[in-house]
């Protein structure tokens, strides 16, 4: 089975409606990058967007904090293939013109983190930061053996991307879902 990087579509956004962190009530903006189940969430957290830059929203809602927004019709499409892979966490989607809220989306955070990087068969950059070591991955390779059962998920030490299954995928093109672009990755 292949496997893809799951990616926001820049190419066709030109329409899309585009979302911009206004209140996050001094939430870290990586906590839902980091793979881990979130115990403590504010439901008042809010992203605005201005309808004149856009007015489509997608499946996944492009925003200026990377996140996965889901739509709720995209969450009951894919729901039988990511288990419990997923914590949904509730979010308000302001547009700034009207002051109304566009319902039916929902934070995804991805909380599948498993050690699948094959860095042998990947091209990386590592360096050090203030200390630290930094690991930069251009092409990723992944070990098949421990991917195969997994439709979405993050990486141990590198928890940003997320990555899924030909099955997400396919699935995501089958009800013509928006907002999606994938880049596969190598397999070993």
């Amino acid at each position: 089975m292949k496997y893809y990087k799951l990616i926001y579509d820049f190419e066709n956004d030109d329409d899309y409606i585009g979302c911009t962190a206004s209140d996050t009530l001094n939430l870290n903006q990586y906590i839902v990058c980091e793979g881990n189940k979130i115990e403590v969430w504010n439901d008042e957290i809010s992203f605005d967007f201005n309808p004149d830059e856009g007015k489509v929203g997608t499946d996944y809602l492009g925003n200026s904090y990377g996140w996965l927004i889901f739509s709720d019709n995209l969450i009951n499409k894919i729901s039988h293939l990511v288990n419990d892979s997923i914590q949904y966490l509730a979010i308000i989607i302001r547009n700034k013109k009207n002051n109304t809220n566009l319902l039916g989306y929902h934070v995804a955070n991805v909380c599948k983190v498993i050690d699948a990087l094959d860095l042998g068969n990947s091209k990386y950059d590592l360096f050090e930061l203030d200390d630290e070591k930094i690991l930069s991955v251009e092409k990723y390779a992944l070990k098949k053996e421990v991917i195969k059962d997994y439709n979405i998920f993050k990486l141990e030490n590198d928890t940003i991307p997320t990555f899924v299954s030909e099955e997400f995928k396919n699935n995501i093109e089958e009800y013509n879902l928006t907002g999606f672009q994938f880049l596969e990755v190598k397999v070993v």
